[in-house]
């Protein structure tokens, strides 16, 4: 074999194992085996489709609090969680 094919099965083969790996570490953080970092909570409990919403209590911008409870007797909640960046 020439040099170039034999570095192209070699960068592929290093490539296979990298990314094996990663799905391996993917699957045991889905799994709950390894926590995604300091904040994770998933040892709480999940949220399913279908799941009764806990009553949440939130801070406002002005500093007064605002409850889910008192939102869902008026108009349809939608919750998103995450970054808008």
């Amino acid at each position: 074999m020439t040099r170039r094919k034999t570095w192209i099965i070699r960068s592929a083969v290093a490539l296979g194992v990298v990314a094996a790996i990663g799905v391996g570490y993917m699957e045991l953080m889905k799994a709950g085996f390894i926590r995604y970092n300091r904040f994770d909570r998933r040892d709480r409990g999940t949220l399913r489709k279908g799941d009764a919403v806990p009553d949440l209590a939130v801070t406002l911008y002005e500093g007064g609090s605002l409850t889910l409870s008192s939102l869902w007797n008026q108009k349809p909640v939608f919750l998103v969680f995450g970054s808008c960046t």
